[in-house]
């Protein structure tokens, strides 16, 4: 090999190393605080049935109107919400550390924090809402309690901004109520 070969192999390894360290050095910082929730969705047997006789239906119907690809689509998000579902963590585990907020293998750094705020649930603090600068997943919904919701706010207040205390929406009631 040439001389420049070598040091192009060299450069490129050395990139390798920094930032592997640099990513690995972001989940090596001292935890502030931490706490775990069960996300677990407790869904009955009449839900599954449910939900199960829509889907056939609407691909029936659209399949009988000559919509097929509307078939197809609502059996494609059918397997897709199933297999999300059947393939998430039960336990999801949060740590906060001076950098930024890891959800279970998710860091998330300050900058990329825009707010946050506590979503109350007839008076009871129920999540703390983290809202991202970023266009698509705009936020990320994290159980808490009334002991979290305090120890959360006297931390993260330091590094984001804070947004007045937030009801749920009557949309976000409605799909808490249907489970979805």
């Amino acid at each position: 090999m040439t001389n420049k070969k070598l040091i192009k192999i060299e450069l490129l390894l050395v990139f390798y190393i920094m930032r592997y360290v640099i990513y690995n050095f972001k989940y090596m910082q001292e935890n502030i605080y931490s706490w775990e929730f069960d996300d677990k969705r407790n869904r009955w047997t009449l839900w599954y049935t449910i939900a199960l006789s829509i889907v056939i239906w609407l691909s029936v119907w659209w399949f009988l109107t000559k919509q097929y690809w509307m078939s197809f689509i609502v059996l494609l998000i059918a397997w897709l919400v199933y297999f999300v579902e059947n393939n998430s963590e039960d336990i999801i585990k949060v740590q906060i550390s001076e950098l930024g907020i890891k959800i279970d293998k998710t860091f998330y750094d300050f900058t990329s924090i825009q707010s946050f705020w506590i979503v109350y649930k007839w008076e009871e603090a129920s999540l703390l809402r983290l809202n991202l600068n970023k266009r698509w997943l705009r936020n990320i919904d994290l159980k808490i309690t009334g002991k979290i919701a305090k120890d959360l706010k006297d931390i993260l207040i330091d590094y984001i901004e804070e947004v007045a205390k937030i009801e749920l929406s009557m949309s976000e009631k409605i799909i808490n109520l249907l489970k979805l």
